[in-house]
């Protein structure tokens, strides 16, 4: 069985005020690390962002060229309608016509 060595024994051992001064450096860089990748996630937030709004904008476009392709074709629509409903009463009036000629 080993015995646990007191702290003064310990002379190959860092000091306390070593270790926490390691540690510190070591806090320190992880926060500067943080930092880096805070910026960087902001970077690509922005980014992003950027995109999202052209991609809105593209997309406002394009219901906007939909929405008038849409009105002229309904504008054809109702003008094609037109031109059966008329085609079709001179087709019933010659029919009428035709049919009181005959009598």
């Amino acid at each position: 069985m080993q015995v646990p060595m007191k702290i003064e024994e310990k002379k190959t051992e860092e000091t306390m005020e070593e270790r926490l001064a390691r540690v510190g450096a070591k806090i320190d860089h992880l926060i500067v690390k943080a930092g880096e990748a805070r910026g960087h996630v902001e970077e690509k937030l922005e980014a992003l962002k950027a995109k999202e709004e052209a991609t809105l904008k593209k997309g406002e476009e394009v219901l906007d060229e939909l929405k008038l392709a849409m009105d002229c074709a309904w504008y054809d629509v109702n003008e094609a309608w037109k031109d059966i409903k008329e085609g079709t009463e001179r087709a019933a009036q010659k029919l009428h016509s035709k049919k009181a000629a005959d009598h």
